[in-house]
């Protein structure tokens, strides 16, 4: 019995150090010191340093460049976040190509080693289909869970940012972002419901999928007892729907609606950004009452700007009610 469990326990000795070393596993970035770069990007927390490099490309030739990032801090940095921007139609969030230690959320995880100062190399794309303008890769370290779309939150030191410029480098007109015929589900009791809708990208997530992803959530669907099918901002969502997730107010997104005076045509009209200016700022960040046909006007807690096509509303509270709609956001 003694043996077996020196054995376990020796078992478990291996298991933690694996672990351990799993969530420290950027090995396949590390910086060759023998390699050439296209472009070196140095963010220093305590400066002196230059955070903006710009990078002349031609697309006919060139598929991606070859980046140094390197970040140095005081401060233990956690994680790194990476977007990217094509010709100013909006951030998005980048994965990088290599293998690397992703965090739930999608940003890389530098517990460990790493979190003083790194040094990593990227293959960053040059997207092709660019005839002029640019594409904006922005990376920045936060001390904990951060947000895509605002750098800000628990930010250390500044971003830096990697330009890619097309001939000219000026952008077009930037189209809306369309998010047609979505599907968001009345939430159940197992928070297995896929009720909350990220504008970020236009993905829908499941409650229970709370704990990582919250931070992408921008609106949900209910149907209230007094109030039928229901749009509600993640932040003024009932908790009584969300209770596994009431610990989590810092993460929880704002959105204010209103009913529009709009008509279906005028919002199919809709094609770029300038076309939603018209836009102010609602205050309530929730909407009731809502029927086939409704149009819809919101401004998220980023400023961007947006119009809702409700296509179908459903009463009810069983798990297969829902409310389908159609969606164009400023990017």
């Amino acid at each position: 019995m003694k043996k077996m469990k020196n054995y376990l326990a020796g078992i478990c000795a291996v298991a933690l150090v694996m672990l351990v070393v799993s969530c420290d596993n950027n090995e396949e970035i590390k910086v060759d010191p023998d390699a050439s770069y296209d472009v070196v990007l140095d963010v220093n927390e305590a400066g002196p340093s230059n955070p903006n490099k710009d990078v002349v490309v031609n697309v006919s030739t060139q598929s991606d460049i070859k980046a140094k990032v390197s970040f140095t801090s005081t401060s233990s940095m956690k994680r790194l976040y990476i977007t990217q921007n094509v010709q100013g139609k909006g951030d998005e969030k980048f994965s990088p190509v290599e293998n690397v230690d992703l965090k739930g959320d999608g940003s890389l995880d530098l517990t460990g080693k790493d979190d003083k100062n790194f040094e990593y190399q990227f293959m960053l794309p040059v997207p092709a289909g660019v005839a002029a303008g640019t594409v904006v890769y922005k990376f920045w370290v936060t001390s904990g869970s951060g947000d895509f779309r605002d750098p800000l939150k628990r930010l250390i030191g500044t971003p830096g940012t990697i330009t890619l410029k097309y001939g000219a480098a000026t952008n077009p007109m930037a189209n809306v972002k369309k998010y047609e015929d979505k599907k968001l589900f009345t939430p159940t009791a197992d928070a297995t419901s896929k009720t909350f809708i990220s504008l970020l990208d236009g993905q829908i997530y499941s409650i229970n999928q709370g704990e990582e992803y919250i931070a992408f959530w921008d609106f949900g669907y209910i149907n209230l007892q007094n109030g039928g099918p229901t749009l509600h901002s993640t932040f003024s969502y009932p908790e009584s729907a969300i209770t596994s997730l009431s610990t989590l107010t810092e993460s929880k997104n704002k959105i204010y609606f209103r009913a529009s005076d709009k008509s279906a045509a005028e919002f199919d009209a809709v094609a770029v950004a300038s076309d939603l200016d018209f836009i102010t700022k609602p205050t309530d960040t929730f909407i009731s009452f809502l029927a086939t046909g409704d149009i819809l006007e919101f401004v998220d807690q980023y400023g961007k700007k947006g119009m809702i096509k409700v296509l179908e509303a459903m009463e009810g509270n069983e798990s297969s009610k829902f409310i389908r709609i159609s969606i164009k956001v400023q990017p």
